[in-house]
């Protein structure tokens, strides 16, 4: 995948507060990575929270006749291995790196000693495992709720709003394996943006050409009230 999907979660570092921030670096095991380095399979035992430090990790599952289907890329400053330390189970997904990579690693043994000694780090962890899940549960609602012409609109946009400029380095492929369908499907609805005039294909990916009027048309799908945040 050439592009980084984090459902929205800001970076758990980002949370911390600076002296926070030097608590968890100082309890965990800095490693290096290269590109493409394999990380972690779907059913390994061990456990520990690690954070990110530069490059990405990107997570999917490969099923029995060998195909990778990539869930999201997670980047600098965000966390992965939740599941291990706090419910205890195994490694739910497969993980590679993207790029030179480093990441810190906290064994559960010094994860839960952690905790202990600085509870307040807990709100924290609480916080962006509550976005996680909410960003999850919104996912969900939209595969149920609205056609691919829409859910496919809505997450060109959301990837859109953190590119550098108009054009977003993503391939038929990756939003075929980012939607659960099929690239044929993905070309269709592809091919009705552009002869709405709201993208056009180029080189490596896509460039959103009038962004507003997708948005706009966009909302003629909706059947639920806009969340309000107080």
């Amino acid at each position: 995948m050439s592009y980084i999907f984090n459902f929205g979660v800001p970076g758990f570092m980002d949370a911390l507060s600076p002296e926070q921030q030097k608590l968890v670096e100082d309890a965990g095991s800095i490693r290096r990575y290269s590109h493409k380095q394999h990380l972690q399979s779907r059913g390994d035992q061990d456990q520990a929270f690690s954070i990110i430090k530069a490059g990405s990790v990107c997570f999917g599952k490969t099923d029995s006749s060998g195909k990778f289907i990539a869930l999201a890329t997670l980047e600098a400053g965000q966390c992965y291995g939740e599941f291990t330390v706090f419910a205890g189970l195994p490694r739910t997904h497969d993980g590679f790196t993207v790029g030179e990579t480093v990441i810190s690693h906290i064994s559960k043994a010094r994860f839960d000693r952690l905790l202990l000694d600085h509870p307040d780090l807990a709100g924290a962890i609480i916080r962006v495992q509550t976005l996680r899940l909410h960003q999850a549960l919104e996912w969900i609602d939209d595969l149920r709720r609205y056609p691919l012409k829409y859910r496919l609109g809505k997450y060109l946009l959301f990837i859109l709003a953190s590119a550098d400029g108009p054009r977003i380095a993503i391939t038929q492929s990756d939003l075929a394996d980012l939607m659960g369908v099929s690239r044929v499907a993905v070309s269709g609805v592809l091919a009705d943006y552009r002869a709405r005039g709201f993208l056009r294909p180029v080189y490596g990916g896509l460039e959103i050409l009038d962004s507003e009027g997708l948005r706009k048309w966009l909302r003629s799908f909706l059947t639920l009230d806009p969340l309000v945040a107080h």
